[in-house]
This record gives C-alpha cells, sequence and structure tokens, in this order.
C-alpha cells in the first residue's frame, strides 16, 4: 500500500499565485466539516458536483450518484494556468478545489475513508503558497511540501495540519479516479515514494496479560467474543 509518492513533476508557481489573486474573495467558502478545523480553513471550487461553485463537498467515488455528476465551475475559465496543470493528470476528475489554511489555523487530525489509490480515487496535493512554518503529518510523519512541488498522499490515512506561520496556505487539491495513466505514472521510479503493510501490526501482550484477556472475552459470553477468546488460546499454544 502506497503512503505517499512526491513527483519529480513541479510546477511554477507566480502565474498560478496570480490567478488566486485575480479570484475575488467572496468566492472562498468556508469548510463544510467545522469539527475537523480550528481557525480558517476555506475553499474555492474550481470542479464541483453540477458546477456549482457553491457547493464544496467533495464525495467520493463510492458514493457519487451518476444524477449529480462533477462538472467544471465558471471559475476555472478564469484560470487557464491552474487549468493546464490540472490537464496534465490525464484521468478522470471528481472535486477540484483550492484549498487555503489561514495563518495560526490547524486541521485536526482525521481520515478520509476510501481515498487511496488502493481504493481507486487518488487525491493529489500541490502547495501554491506555503511558508516555512507550515507542517502536514501523515501518520504523523511529517511532509515537507514546498510550493511546486507535487504529491499524491494516502488520506485513507489519518492525517493532520498545522500552519504556525504569518501567511496563508493555499494548495491546489485535485481528486481522480484511478486509470492506466495513474497506474503507469504513479509507478515511474524516479518519483519518492513510500510503502505501508497492508496488515495492521497487532498489540503484543504479556502471557499473563494474554490470560486475563481471554477470561474476561469468555466473560462476555458473545459468540465473537468467544471465537476471540479462542483464538488467543490457540496463540498462546503454539
Amino acid at each position: 500500500m502506497i503512503k505517499y509518492i512526491r513527483f519529480l513533476q513541479c510546477f511554477e508557481t507566480a502565474q498560478l499565485q496570480e490567478e488566486i489573486v485575480q479570484l475575488e474573495k467572496k468566492y472562498w467558502k468556508e469548510h463544510y466539516n467545522k469539527k475537523y478545523y480550528e481557525g480558517g480553513w476555506s475553499t474555492i471550487q474550481l470542479r464541483a458536483v453540477n458546477g456549482d461553485i457553491e457547493n464544496n463537498i467533495a464525495i467520493h467515488t463510492s458514493a457519487l450518484q451518476k444524477e449529480s455528476p462533477y462538472k467544471d465551475t465558471v471559475l476555472l475559465e478564469a484560470c487557464p494556468k491552474i487549468a493546464a496543470v490540472i490537464d496534465f493528470f490525464k484521468m478522470e476528475k471528481t472535486s477540484v478545489r483550492l484549498m487555503k489554511l489561514n495563518a495560526g489555523s490547524e486541521i485536526k487530525p482525521h481520515s478520509d475513508h476510501d481515498l487511496s489509490y488502493e481504493d481507486g480515487e487518488v487525491r493529489i496535493h500541490i502547495p501554491i503558497a506555503t511558508n516555512p512554518d507550515m507542517a502536514f503529518y501523515l501518520e504523523e510523519e511529517a511532509l515537507q511540501m514546498l510550493e511546486g512541488s507535487c504529491w499524491y498522499l494516502n488520506l485513507s490515512l489519518q492525517h493532520r495540519v498545522t500552519n504556525a506561520g504569518d501567511t496563508d496556505r493555499v494548495h491546489l487539491v485535485i481528486d481522480g479516479l484511478v486509470n492506466d495513466w495513474v497506474k503507469a505514472f504513479f509507478n515511474q521510479p524516479e518519483h519518492e515514494r513510500k510503502e505501508i503493510s497492508d496488515e495492521k501490526k497487532m498489540p503484543v501482550y504479556s502471557h499473563a496479560d494474554s490470560l486475563k484477556i481471554i477470561e474476561q472475552l469468555r466473560l462476555m459470553n458473545t459468540a465473537i467474543s468467544i471465537k476471540m477468546a479462542d483464538d488467543m488460546e490457540a496463540a498462546l499454544q503454539q
């Protein structure tokens, strides 16, 4: 399973920053999931369900209904340089957004269910404006995401972000469906990538603790707890 990829591909950000400045402030829309963050976190929709610039909810493929397709918004027409970056990725796009995390703000630890290469949908992050005091943690590994760099992040894993700097951070965030182009691009050997094991590490208990847990499981007296107790007992005998 891929944890993240930093692609060899980089993008010039000066013109991208100019296009963002040209977008009126009224287009920044506060992120809908307020329990996920402290401070200011907002988006501009470049591609959204039915092309609606007011709809900043990113519906993953597993929940997407055919009668509510993603379409480019009118705002993308005003951003030809950003559009060219988006077009670099030869895949069917779902949500495409500019995402701003205000200075002094943080995104709390959370996971985005089913949003991974292995699940068939990828999210690309391209920092357009950032600062040295930005910190993006993917399972508590700090990633140095420089302006113009290009990343795939497995966001089905827990992640959090803090902006301790005095400037806002803006990322271009592109969601898309895995196809042959994505597979070929992701597997180019020159990219920097990190893999994680598909198997979750099981906790290791002492023999005495295992016996106590088995006893408690049997006291629960459910089909699941008894099966767990039996499995633990069998493991102790190996």
